[in-house]
C-alpha cells in the first residue's frame, strides 16, 4: 500500500484531492500534513512518523492577491522556500518519493494563443514569481537527488466554497449586495481565461500522481471563456456588464495533459 504525504490538504483543491485520490486508489494511505510548511522541524517529524513515503503532493500555497501583496515575504517563504523545506526533509532521511509540485498559470505572460508547457515563463505578479521560484527549486533539487517529479501548472480554478478575494466569491458577494438593474462594472470583463472547477482540477492532479507523470504539465480545461460570460453564469438575472481596464488572454494548450491521461482528461 503506497503512502502519500499531502501538503495543503485543508485548501479547496486539497479537500477535493483527498476524496479523489481515495476513490481512484482505495488502497492508498493519504497522510495530510497538519504542521507549518515553513518549519523544517514540523516536516521532519511528519516524515519520520510515516517511516516510508512513496508519494508527496504539495498543494500548500499563499494564493490570494491581498495576502501576497500585504506579505510578499511570507508568500515567498511558503510558495518557494516551503518547497525547499519539504525536499530537504526528504533528503535528510534518504527518501526519494515521487514529488508533485502544484504551480500556476501565473508563471506565464498573457498570450493571444494557448500557452504550452514550453512557452516562455514571464510572471507579471508577485504570486507568479513566488511560484516560479518554487518550480526552479523543485526542478534543481529533484534532478540533483534523483527524485522523480512533476510540476502541474494549474489554471483558473473556482469553487462554490471559495472565500476571500478570489473572482468567484467576490462576484457572488457583489451579486448579492448590488443593484443589478444598474450597469455592472467589471475589471477585465473581456479577458479570456481557462476556467476549471476545483473538483475537476483535483481529479486531474490525482490522476497525474497515480500515473507518476513527470515534467511540467498544464492542468486546465483548454477551453477559452470570457470573464464576462463566467460572471453572467453565476447570475440568474441578465447583467449589463461594463468592462473596465485592460483585457488579455491566458488559456492552456492541454495536448500534453491529454496525451498522459487520455482524451477525457480536461472534460467536465
Amino acid at each position: 500500500m503506497p503512502n502519500l504525504l499531502l501538503l495543503g490538504g485543508h485548501g479547496i483543491v486539497g479537500r477535493h484531492f483527498i476524496r479523489k485520490i481515495r476513490a481512484l486508489s482505495p488502497s492508498i494511505i493519504c497522510e495530510s500534513f497538519s504542521g507549518d510548511i515553513r518549519s523544517s522541524a514540523d516536516l521532519s517529524a511528519t516524515i519520520s512518523h510515516l517511516s516510508r513515503v512513496d508519494l508527496v503532493v504539495n498543494l500548500a500555497a499563499v494564493v490570494e492577491v491581498s495576502k501576497v501583496q500585504d506579505r510578499p515575504d511570507n508568500a515567498y517563504f511558503v510558495n518557494a522556500f516551503g518547497v525547499l523545506n519539504i525536499l530537504r526533509s526528504l533528503i535528510e532521511v534518504k527518501q526519494q518519493p515521487y514529488f508533485f509540485q502544484c504551480s500556476t498559470s501565473h508563471v506565464y505572460a498573457p498570450c493571444s494563443v494557448p500557452v504550452s508547457e514550453s512557452s516562455r515563463t514571464e510572471p507579471h505578479t508577485v504570486y507568479g514569481r513566488t511560484k516560479l521560484m518554487g518550480e526552479i527549486l523543485a526542478r534543481d533539487i529533484c534532478c540533483a537527488n534523483d527524485i522523480p517529479f512533476c510540476i502541474g501548472r494549474l489554471f483558473s480554478i473556482h469553487d462554490p466554497e471559495q472565500t476571500g478575494s478570489y473572482l468567484r466569491p467576490n462576484i457572488v458577494r457583489r451579486l448579492r449586495e448590488e443593484d443589478l438593474s444598474k450597469p455592472f462594472e467589471l475589471a477585465g470583463a473581456d479577458s479570456i481565461r481557462d476556467f476549471l472547477t476545483a473538483e475537476d482540477a483535483a481529479e486531474l492532479i490525482a490522476r497525474l500522481v497515480l500515473k507518476r507523470a513527470e515534467g511540467v504539465v498544464n492542468v486546465a480545461s483548454g477551453r477559452a471563456v470570457k470573464i464576462r460570460d463566467f460572471v453572467q453564469s453565476l447570475s440568474e438575472r441578465k447583467l449589463e456588464i461594463v468592462s473596465k481596464g485592460v483585457s488579455n488572454t491566458l488559456v492552456a494548450d492541454t495536448r500534453l495533459l491529454t496525451s498522459i491521461l487520455g482524451s477525457s482528461a480536461a472534460q467536465d
